[in-house]
């Protein structure tokens, strides 16, 4: 099957949209099928040689870790042209042109949907609300079908579109057994990041203000009210960091939270096995790959209840921690207090939130949209 992607940020893009679509390209390609790209211009491109990708011009607003890429008519309709079906992932002036173009050709046309009203906002503001929401209801109408990666974010995308919305999970790559090198790794680890503290509570994600960091020194507050064994890890960059590492000073927690900046993948699964709880406090997430990473090394999640989240849903279905009201601090600090000194408890959110895990391997989500392409194909042959 010849399927292209089109986003207006891939390789490496920006945020869980950008991430999902890599890790759907590459399933794909371990199934045999071939993949080409149309993307935004990065600044330092990171494809890999399995995937032709074809760069547009962008526009980067000011300040923002975002980009839009300028629609060049020729390139997206020799897409097309080649492509037996299209996936979408961007809903903009980019993802309007590919769907008009692939509808003119009679190639089947999927659009993710993974742009959250409350996210976009944050970045435009909300005097913006009333457009952005005329257009999700004109793009979201045009393609055959929408990719979901929550019910959460299915029933969102409901709000705009009769068309069929399949839920497939961003998934993730499935880390491979801890062998004792690993262990002991996560357990030096542990004891450096500790410094004689008894818990590690860690956080992993991008430092914007669409996930609110600033809860995590909330929290930092409100938790060395209560105890002095407990060190707060933030691993992850972005516009938010020096401010928070700013403020962290001024509240006295010097002691108490450590900024690691990026991290590589190998120490972000060092981190996650040495860590006794993950903390989620973003209020925006259609799923959460960070959350589901941590799941995946068996680590306890403590998420941020808010009703713009699917992370409380994700952890209250597969029973991998607690959800804490992010509008009482103190009584969220008394709840994370209380499960630390539930070692069992722990143990068993830990369990469960691997096993929930596995239900996201990126290798299913890969063959969920073989199945939803092929039918789409079929359907439009019998037309």
């Amino acid at each position: 099957m010849r399927i292209a992607f089109v986003a207006d940020d891939l390789y490496p893009g920006y945020g869980g949209q950008a991430v999902s679509t890599e890790g759907h390209i590459g399933a794909l390609l371990e199934r045999g099928h071939e993949v080409r790209a149309l993307a935004g211009a990065e600044r330092s491109s990171t494809e890999p040689a399995a995937v032709e990708v074809e760069r547009l011009p962008v526009w980067r607003p000011p300040n923002k870790q975002i980009h839009y890429a300028f629609p060049v008519r020729k390139k997206v309709r020799a897409l097309v042209d080649w492509a037996d079906v299209v996936h979408i992932n961007t809903p903009t002036p980019l993802a309007l042109l590919t769907l008009r173009l692939a509808c003119c050709a009679s190639v089947p046309a999927l659009l993710g949907f993974h742009a959250q009203e409350e996210s976009m906002t944050m970045h435009t503001g909300k005097l913006i609300l009333p457009a952005l929401r005329g257009w999700y209801r004109l793009i979201y109408r045009i393609p055959d079908a929408l990719i979901a990666p929550t019910r959460f974010a299915a029933r969102l995308a409901k709000r705009y579109t009769e068309r069929p919305v399949h839920v497939v999970s961003n998934g993730i790559r499935l880390p491979e057994a801890a062998v004792p090198a690993d262990r002991e790794r996560a357990a030096v680890l542990r004891q450096r990041l500790l410094s004689g503290k008894r818990f590690l509570i860690s956080h992993v994600g991008r430092l914007s203000h669409e996930k609110r960091p600033q809860g995590l020194m909330e929290l930092a507050v409100a938790l060395a009210a209560l105890r002095r064994d407990t060190q707060l890890i933030v691993a992850g960059d972005g516009p938010l960091r020096p401010a928070l590492e700013r403020q962290t000073v001024r509240l006295g927690l010097a002691d108490a939270v450590l900024f690691l900046g990026y991290v590589s993948e190998e120490e972000k699964a060092d981190l996650l096995r040495a860590s006794d709880l993950f903390v989620m406090p973003s209020p925006t997430e259609l799923q959460s790959i960070a959350t589901l990473e941590a799941m995946a090394h068996g680590c306890p999640v403590a998420v941020a209840g808010f009703s713009t989240s699917a992370v409380p849903e994700l952890v209250r279905e597969a029973r991998a921690g607690i959800s804490y009201d992010p509008g009482r601090i103190s009584s969220a600090a008394s709840d994370i207090s209380r499960l630390l000194d539930r070692p069992d408890e722990l143990r068993c959110f830990g369990k469960s939130a691997l096993l929930a895990a596995k239900g996201h391997d990126i290798r299913e989500s890969g063959r969920c949209l073989e199945e939803i392409y092929q039918g789409l194909i079929q359907v439009r042959s019998e037309m």
